[in-house]
Parts: structure tokens; sequence; C-alpha cells
């Protein structure tokens, strides 16, 4: 019955992980949307912002759990875009990767 019991509480903590990873991804994404879209910036200061808030220092998703996400920055008809995709592993063996992909968007700034 212990046995049982740490199995189901170690479950219930993979989720909570999974969850954070998840609310990180999109912390990350509309942030960097946010920067790349304002003004004097690019896809290329999306894609560093974002890996900037996921894996830079103090990071949200430092480790094995942000090891498969990815994120990319398109600009198209005034609007950034940061999209990631990415997959997050069970603890238990077995188990179906938990895949996401996370769309983050803002408006282009224009010099006035």
């Amino acid at each position: 019955m212990i046995s049982l019991v740490m199995v189901f509480l170690a479950l219930i903590t993979n989720v909570i992980a999974i969850q954070y990873g998840h609310g990180a991804v999109r912390a990350a994404v509309d942030e960097a949307a946010r920067f790349g879209a304002s003004l004097g910036h690019d896809t290329a200061g999306c894609e560093a912002k974002a890996e900037e808030i996921l894996r830079g220092r103090g990071g949200l998703l430092r480790g094995r759990l942000g090891d498969g996400v990815v994120v990319r920055c398109t600009e198209s008809g005034g609007v950034m875009t940061a999209t990631a995709t990415g997959a997050f592993e069970w603890w238990a063996g077995g188990l179906p990767n938990v895949s996401f992909t996370l769309v983050g968007q803002a408006v282009v700034e224009e010099a006035p």
C-alpha cells in the first residue's frame, strides 16, 4: 500500500511540474512577442528574449524539463508571433510525452 501511495504522489508531482512548465513557456512566448514587437527589435531579439527567459541566468526552465522546448519568432502583417513547440516527459516510463504548441502575439510598433 505504501508503494502505491508513493507512485501516486510521484505522478501528482509530475503533473504539477508539467503545469509549471506550461505556464513558464506561456510567459516566455508572451514576453518575447512583446519584446520583439517593440521599436528597434526584430525576430532575432524575440527569440533571444525567449531563450533568456527560459534558460538564461535565473531562467524559468533550466535543466531537463526545458530541453525539448523550441521558440521561433516571425513577423507578418505588422504582428510579431512567438511560437513555442515541445514536449514534457513523464517521470514514469511507458506514458506518452505531453506535447504542446503555444503562441504569443503582439502588434509591431512603428516609428512616429
